[in-house]
């Protein structure tokens, strides 16, 4: 009989049980990476500036909408997802809904041309209507709301079913695989994403929808505690609402610790906000490289970054994520000075594109075990839903004067961007250090208690 290495409320995990189920999350978060932070984003600000969209429209739809989006029904989906219990568990059922409807967005995506004449075509009033833009950003839009019920649901998954003892290594698994896919794809495939954006899309829509089948069928969740914070049934549907809400916000914010790491994490993510939108319009059009010249510079980041996530995630189980996170922010700001005032080839946007993906993937490898090692476990979920609430509020204004920015004085804006908000988000991750240094730092922190 196989020895038992870890226990999860009812699970057991021998050995190849817990290779299976951390294959099988593997799989689910780097599909729906590979989606949803590399092949869509990707072709989103070409196929926007395509049809006529300005600077400021583009971050209006790739970023500011959205995270108003995000802001609205992260934290219901996520809260309620903590409080859903079924017979396949209180993450799944938003998993495998949201599965096939994403699929078909991403092929609508792959069709927005089409679609648009068909438009045109069928309404002759909007023959001088642009309507290719409204078709694309619509889309894009609706892609987002479905995303956000995996892209929530998918880490809290991880969080419930992946052992915490060596949550670090699969943290390091997870970033290496995704290194490796996303440097094969950006490598061979990127640069023959818009010429053949029908077939790739289909492809990569199956293949999610068949993953997510996989994850039904060889990830049980177990059994959860019966909720204790329900609200009274017998008040109306509008007094419950209130008061759920009040809870939320009660419980998540009343704690310093919580708050400054939750705007810590925005502030990072803003910082780079202005690159996600807008780096590779600033590699094509102002350093004049082709796409897939900008793909092989992104791919070799990716392959670097694997490397170094496969110590990190060792150094992080035995230290804490906290320090690789701050480390990180430092080299970021670093290599932000040097690209803004030496990126002016594609040979220098090269050496910068590659640094900056590895400082980046360096933050992201820490991100999520930061989160699951402060944030308490019963409630991870809506916590790290109130943590997307604060980070949508940041992006909101941030994607906005982002997008102003880079329309009065360019895509090279985005370092000194970059280098502003990485300072901010530092000073404040230090009040988090000192916060969890209070409640008992490495040896033995304990998250404050939630009333």
């Amino acid at each position: 009989m196989a020895k038992i290495l870890y226990s999860i409320r009812n699970l057991d995990y021998t050995l190849p049980r817990l290779l299976l189920v951390c294959t099988m999350m593997l799989l689910a978060n780097k599909t729906l990476g590979l989606i949803c932070y590399t092949l869509v984003p990707s072709v989103k600000p070409i196929l926007l500036d395509r049809v006529g969209a300005s600077a400021t429209d583009i971050a209006l739809i790739i970023s500011t909408i959205p995270s108003v989006l995000t802001f609205v029904l992260c934290p219901l989906i996520s809260t309620i997802s903590d409080k859903t219990r079924t017979r396949i568990g209180r993450r799944q059922p938003y998993l495998i809904f949201s599965a096939p409807i994403l699929a078909g967005l991403l092929m609508l995506l792959a069709w927005s041309v089409e679609i648009a004449e068909f438009i045109k075509k069928l309404l002759s009033s909007l023959a001088n209507t642009n309507v290719s833009f409204y078709v694309v950003a619509t889309i894009i839009l609706l892609f987002q709301v479905v995303y956000l019920f995996p892209g929530s649901v998918v880490y809290y998954l991880i969080a419930d079913v992946i052992p915490k003892e060596c949550i670090g290594r699969f943290m390091a698994a997870s970033t290496i695989s995704g290194s490796i896919v996303s440097a094969a794809f950006n490598y061979w495939v990127l640069g023959y994403v818009i010429d053949y954006m029908k077939l790739i899309f289909c492809i990569m829509g199956v293949l999610y929808v068949a993953i997510y089948v996989g994850i039904l069928i060889f990830v049980p969740e177990g059994e959860y505690p019966p909720v204790a914070d329900k609200i009274d049934k017998t008040e109306n549907f509008w007094v419950k609402s209130k008061d759920y809400l009040w809870m939320f916000f009660r419980q998540c914010f009343q704690h310093r610790i919580f708050i400054l790491l939750f705007l810590c994490i925005g502030m990072n993510q803003a910082s780079n906000v202005c690159r996600a939108m807008y780096n590779v319009l600033f590699a094509t059009k102002d350093i004049g490289m082709t796409m897939a010249q900008y793909g092989k510079v992104i791919a070799i980041g990716s392959i670097i970054s694997a490397v170094l996530a496969y110590f990190l995630g060792k150094l992080m189980d035995k230290t804490h994520p906290i320090f690789i996170y701050f480390i990180g922010g430092i080299f970021v700001i670093c290599i932000n000075i040097f690209g803004y005032f030496f990126v002016y080839t594609p040979m220098t946007f090269a050496v910068i594109g590659v640094a900056t993906a590895i400082m980046y993937a360096v933050q992201n490898l820490a991100q999520s075990p930061l989160l699951i090692n402060l944030l308490p476990p019963d409630k991870y979920g809506q916590f790290a839903s109130a943590n997307s609430m604060v980070c949508s509020t940041i992006m909101i204004f941030a994607a906005y004067l982002g997008g102003k920015l880079t329309d009065i004085f360019g895509y090279r804006v985005m370092f000194v961007w970059d280098i502003v908000i990485t300072i901010i988000a530092t000073v404040v991750l230090f009040g988090v250090y000192r916060e969890w240094q209070r409640h008992g730092g490495k040896k033995g922190y304990k998250s404050p208690e939630i009333i």
